[in-house]
């Protein structure tokens, strides 16, 4: 008998060169590892920070990739290798980890080595993401490429495959990688739970870098489809029935460039996840989907001597809601302005000293109880800067509420170039 289909609600709605750098990335590598993926589990596997007063706060501006560094990191994506990561206190016992390794290594004339690991892992997140992609980019004519990478996870049924085409101009500072992704197309073959596919996830992702006299544009992204399993077999899924999965997420930057040190920037990225499981036997199933559109303004300009400022608005619109095992209603938004002033000091360092803030406010329903609230938090934040050379930099940043009995954390950033 053919399982039922599980529907889910509708949402509104974005080598290695030197010695030294073959240990690090191979612990990198092995730290991200995929744990076991989707076996099958009716408890509420979603993080329960929806109504935490800084949950966006943390990754979105005070953890940030700061701007100079991140023009950076996207004009050498297509062309060189490199090392960025960002991490953060968001609890007394949660990290923020965004971390990135990019390899593309020259192997021939026309061939190049390619490797990827993403490993994001936030509260804000609905789940973490962790992935090492390796394959090869093979050159057809003057800028143009072909490319294929794979996720060989441990587990056969979550291999992922990704191919595309990559086209690039002579510096390879500007680039359009476009590229079909089939996430898990081993699933029906391989799982060791006698799940049935309806769908498999099969998505578009893309990279892009344009710059033309003083404006850039870079967007980089994933969406496709999700995937619908059915589990028929009660003895090896005794709880779950039939599960969906899909997730996207897409990011646009745009800049006005006078100098590295002077130009201002517009950003809009979008987040999407949905999920659901049909219960067995009276086993509790849900569906649940959450959304989130954030705009970034920011200018970056020297005042004068070794001074520098950086004034910065974020504005934030969250919808979530969930039925079955939880049943809820949530609505959020987010107003969070923020400046920065800089001194660079002697030699290779430089101090930073933030004012940040956040007016949150949210509709949380569940039933007919409602828990509308609205507030003000604000932080400031102090960081120092090494560069150990100008594509090789460390920050170390301290960040406390104004309120001593409130919440204070560190943030760690690191990028480099080889």
């Amino acid at each position: 008998m053919r399982a039922r289909r599980v529907s889910v609600p509708r949402l509104r709605c974005g080598f290695m060169r030197g010695v030294f750098t073959l240990p690090i990335l191979t612990c990198l590598v092995l730290l991200a590892l995929p744990n076991a993926g989707h076996a099958a589990n009716t408890d509420w596997p979603f993080p329960d920070e929806l109504r935490s007063r800084l949950v966006f706060v943390h990754p979105l501006v005070d953890y940030a990739i700061n701007p100079v560094w991140q023009r950076d990191w996207e004009r050498q994506l297509a062309r060189a290798n490199g090392v960025q990561i960002t991490s953060g206190s968001v609890a007394t016992d949660d990290l923020y980890t965004d971390l990135t390794v990019n390899i593309t290594e020259p192997l021939s004339e026309r061939f190049r080595f390619l490797y990827r690991l993403i490993w994001r892992e936030g509260l804000h997140l609905d789940r973490k993401r962790q992935e090492h992609w390796l394959g090869f980019e093979a050159g057809l004519y003057r800028g143009l490429s072909a490319y294929v990478q794979t996720h060989p996870a441990p587990d056969k049924e979550e291999l992922d495959l990704l191919f595309g085409l990559l086209l690039t101009d002579e510096t390879r500072e500007r680039y359009l990688r476009l590229g079909l992704r089939l996430d898990d197309f081993l699933y029906e073959q391989k799982n060791n739970l006698g799940a049935t596919s309806h769908e498999e996830p099969v998505g578009v992702q893309w990279e892009l870098r344009y710059q033309a006299d003083r404006w850039e544009v870079f967007s980089a992204g994933r969406y496709g489809s999700g995937s619908r399993r059915a589990f028929p077999d009660s003895a090896l899924s005794p709880t779950v029935a039939g599960s969906f999965r899909r997730d996207g997420a897409a990011t646009v930057r745009m800049r006005h460039v006078w100098s590295d040190l002077d130009f201002v920037e517009a950003g809009l990225s979008h987040y999407r996840f949905e999920a659901a499981e049909q219960g067995r036997d009276g086993a509790a199933g849900f569906e649940y989907g959450n959304e989130f559109v954030h705009l970034r303004g920011l200018g970056v300009f020297r005042i004068g001597g070794p001074w520098g400022l950086r004034p910065e608005i974020n504005w934030l619109r969250q919808w979530a809601s969930a039925r079955g095992s939880r049943t809820f209603e949530h609505r959020r938004e987010d107003f969070f302005p923020a400046l920065f002033v800089a001194l660079r000091a002697p030699g290779k360092s430089n101090w930073e000293l933030g004012y940040l803030a956040s007016h949150h406010q949210w509709d949380h329903a569940v039933g007919t109880w409602h828990d509308d609230q609205a507030g003000y938090t604000d932080k400031i934040k102090l960081s120092w800067t090494y560069a150990f050379r100008p594509a090789a930099r460390v920050r170390f940043a301290l960040s406390h509420e104004l309120d001593l009995d409130r919440f204070g954390g560190g943030n760690v950033q690191f990028q480099m170039n080889f």
